[in-house]
């Protein structure tokens, strides 16, 4: 080997332009999914957590839960199922309630 190309090769170890051409581009983009699900689900199930402390301490739970949920949802199927049930739910239960009201208030 030449002196030059030993100086090639030194440089190229230490430069981070090069470095970073080794990495498969597929790697970078499934890195970069996996830690935007890691930061969705701190960020999500903290929310969530948040909410279900409030159901017995003072503070909407009825808000924070979903919105949880919500956050969770853009990344875990799961998340999105739990969310279209507890909609579900509190349509029905919105439902019964103005029936309810509408009985009471009678002719």
């Amino acid at each position: 080997m030449t002196g030059a190309s030993m100086e090639t090769t030194r440089r190229n170890a230490v430069d981070p332009d090069t470095r970073s051409e080794s990495l498969p581009p597929g790697f970078i983009v499934w890195l970069w999914k996996q830690a935007r699900r890691v930061v969705v689900f701190v960020i999500g199930s903290t929310v969530l957590l948040i909410g279900i402390a409030m159901v017995v301490l003072p503070g909407p739970a009825v808000i924070v839960i979903p919105l949880g949920l919500a956050i969770l949802a853009t990344e875990f199927v799961w998340a999105k199922d739990w969310l279209r049930y507890a909609r579900r739910h509190l349509e029905n239960l919105s439902l019964r309630a103005a029936k309810a009201r509408q009985r009471t208030k009678g002719p």
